[in-house]
């Protein structure tokens, strides 16, 4: 597979760059080449489909990551990547989370903690299932939800993860470096009493801060054991889930479709009408929308509904006597705000704590009824030195200034004052390129249009990594995952500006001579010097 998506790369990159000439048959027109990758594409997926699901694991962490960038994976992967967020078959028995369930917390001294048990899974992860369940009155009757890890499933991540990096050092060495750092955070996911701990941690750095926009999940911890998590339900509906059922009632209003409307925003979408907007503009339009609803509600719903129950002569001589009720119509989930929300919280995170969730994919936000968005899933948390995230700061100041030189400086020199990346020739373009690439923006001036892949491999040419900046790849995932949750509603996000404030407060008490601190007023009324 992979050899026949690399066949006809070369023959409509290499070849024509070569000077073949078009008589022999081999190069590749762009329309020629859209048709043959689009035909790969439609043979592949479905089998690359079967296989993530059944090897899950490694690969299933990655579709779900490939789920949220949805301006360039192809609609026929694109379509059952976005099942790993939380809809893909378990791979367990009926009964048997349940069983291991029973035999962990009696092991633990709890055999009686479990009054009730729902044995369809709210949500399938990576490694294992999640039910919800009721305690018993002994832990005070809580309403709780149960992680159970697969058996046998941290073997064959491992296996999965190793497979995947020697295949990479054989055919694309440039993903190997940043893959090495993954293999090593990914694999402290699967002690759940570390996860645990890691919400505990980030619940008390967190809630005092954020509490009236996001909630995060209590432990359990007497009843937590390597493979089960016990933890508070939060009340709510995944943040996909929520926005498709709010656009479902509100098509109902309007007589029409949630697909109906959906098609007609991606038509929008493809044909330019409805350009990719900013965080502020996005929110500003929904509130705009929303706004609209409501004085339609007021100025023509309602009162229709009035002279509909009173007013209507009709009514009474038709014998239709019952009432018609008035529902208002109900509003657009502002995703402008919610994704500043996300944005705000792990910026705290990792610019105030050095203590982050890098996995922050939509099946891992909810919304609650509250208002407010849980946040769940904290089994890949990351953790950063005070140096680090002093680095970090600067590196976002230098992106936003376009400083190519000092980017290059904090990627490559060693800590404590930079990554210690390292390269074959040092490039700074190549490193001003890729730094923010992975950190701030995938715009046509950082990647010059290519695709992902093709941008990777222009960039491993001319400047080949020898070592990657290993304390900056759990950030940039952040950065990736968040970046593609806003392209999925069609938001068009740079972090750095979004995270700029967060950076300079970090550098205000660590550097405050740094060259690329500006003088500028805070939200909360206060002066960054």
């Amino acid at each position: 597979m992979y050899a026949s998506y690399r066949a006809v790369q070369w023959r409509h990159r290499d070849v024509a760059r070569a000077g073949l000439p078009a008589w022999t048959g081999i190069p590749l027109t762009d329309a020629c080449a859209n048709d043959a990758y689009d035909a790969l594409h439609t043979r592949h997926a479905g089998n690359v489909r079967d296989l993530v699901l059944r090897m899950r694991g490694f690969y299933f962490k990655n579709a779900q990551m490939l789920s949220t960038r949805d301006d360039f994976v192809p609609q026929q992967y694109l379509e059952w990547c976005k099942l790993t967020q939380d809809a893909a078959p378990t791979e367990m028995a009926p009964g048997e989370a349940r069983a291991i369930v029973a035999a962990q917390l009696a092991a633990a001294g709890h055999p009686d903690a479990i009054a009730e048990w729902d044995e369809a899974p709210v949500g399938v992860a990576s490694i294992g299932t999640v039910h919800r369940a009721r305690l018993s009155a002994a832990y005070d009757s809580k309403d709780v939800v149960i992680k159970v890890q697969a058996p046998g499933v941290e073997r064959k991540f491992q296996a999965d993860i190793r497979t995947c990096i020697d295949f990479c050092r054989l055919a694309m060495p440039q993903h190997v470096p940043p893959l090495e750092e993954i293999q090593k955070q990914f694999l402290t996911e699967f002690d759940y009493r570390e996860e645990a701990k890691n919400l505990e941690e980030v619940r008390a750095n967190v809630l005092p801060r954020w509490s009236h926009r996001v909630d995060i999940p209590a432990p359990h911890r007497q009843l937590c054991t390597r493979t089960v998590l016990v933890m508070d339900r939060l009340p709510g509906v995944k943040l996909v889930d929520g926005v498709r059922a709010r656009l479902a009632a509100l098509a109902e209003v309007r007589g029409t479709t949630a697909e109906a409307l959906e098609a007609e925003q991606r038509a929008k979408i493809e044909s330019g009408e409805l350009p990719l907007r900013g965080l502020a503009a996005e929110a500003r339009a929904t509130r705009r929308t929303n706004a609209y609803l409501a004085a339609t509600d007021a100025v023509v719903r309602r009162p229709a509904c009035f002279a509909h129950n009173y007013l209507n002569p009709m009514r009474w001589l038709s014998g239709e006597w019952r009432r018609r009720e008035f529902v208002a119509a109900p509003r657009l989930v502002n995703m402008g705000e919610v994704l500043r929300t996300v944005l705000d919280v792990h910026a705290d995170e990792i610019f105030n704590h050095g203590v982050f969730n890098g996995d922050p994919h939509p099946g891992n936000i909810l919304l609650m009824p509250d208002g407010r968005l849980g946040l769940i899933d904290y089994g890949q948390v990351k953790r950063i030195s005070r140096s680090v995230r002093r680095v970090y700061a600067k590196l976002t100041l230098a992106i936003l200034a376009g400083d190519k030189a000092e980017v290059a400086r904090l990627v490559q020199s060693a800590p404590p004052e930079g990554f210690g990346g390292q390269s074959k020739y040092n490039d700074p373009d190549v490193s001003y390129r890729l730094a923010t690439f992975w950190n701030d923006r995938d715009t046509l001036d950082v990647t010059m249009g290519l695709n992902l892949q093709e941008f990777i491999d222009a960039m491993e040419a001319k400047d080949p990594v020898i070592k990657a900046p290993t304390d900056m790849v759990m950030i940039a995932r952040v950065s990736m995952l968040l970046r593609g949750v806003a392209n999925a509603f069609n938001v068009r996000l740079k972090v750095a500006t979004q995270w700029r404030e967060y950076a300079e407060e970090v550098l205000r008490e660590t550097d405050p001579e740094y060259r690329h601190l500006s003088r500028r007023t805070l939200r909360g009324g206060g002066q960054i010097k």
